[in-house]
């Protein structure tokens, strides 16, 4: 295994989104902002925010979602075991625009905390789902 890549996983509870060799990669964390992960990093694990997962395959920048979970960082390595996730090229931007524009109706129409929060996820989802399936990364 090469010094300058490292093995990128993301498994969630029914599959297996990615397993490919990145020279970097930055994910959500919880409590810390985003991580920035080079190959030899100091070993740590850390539970997930919903996000975008950022990462260079070869010359190819590259984004997955992750949606809640943990990731464990190993010096050659990076797991990623989140509740859901998708890779770029998965994601149908027209179809997380209607689930954004959806969002918002629901939005607009809660009227209760559970509702709102409901209308929140949803949106945050459809959000996370456009700017992945975007053509060039933001970062």
């Amino acid at each position: 295994m090469s010094t300058t890549t490292l093995h990128l996983e993301v498994i969630t509870p029914q599959r297996t989104v990615l397993s490919v060799q990145v020279s970097d990669l930055q994910f959500p964390s919880l409590t810390k902002g985003y991580y920035g992960i080079l190959p030899a990093h100091t070993p740590t694990m850390t539970p997930l925010n919903n996000g975008v997962i950022y990462f260079s395959e070869g010359n190819q920048k590259r984004m997955a979602t992750v949606f809640g979970g943990f990731a464990e960082v190993r010096p050659d390595r990076v797991t990623i075991l989140a509740q859901d996730s998708e890779t770029q090229d998965q994601i149908n931007y027209e179809e997380a625009e209607v689930e954004h524009q959806q969002a918002l109706k629901l939005l607009q129409s809660a009227f209760t905390e559970d509702s709102l929060r409901e209308a929140q996820a949803r949106l945050e989802r459809a959000r996370i789902r456009m700017e992945c399936s975007a053509k060039t990364p933001p970062r």
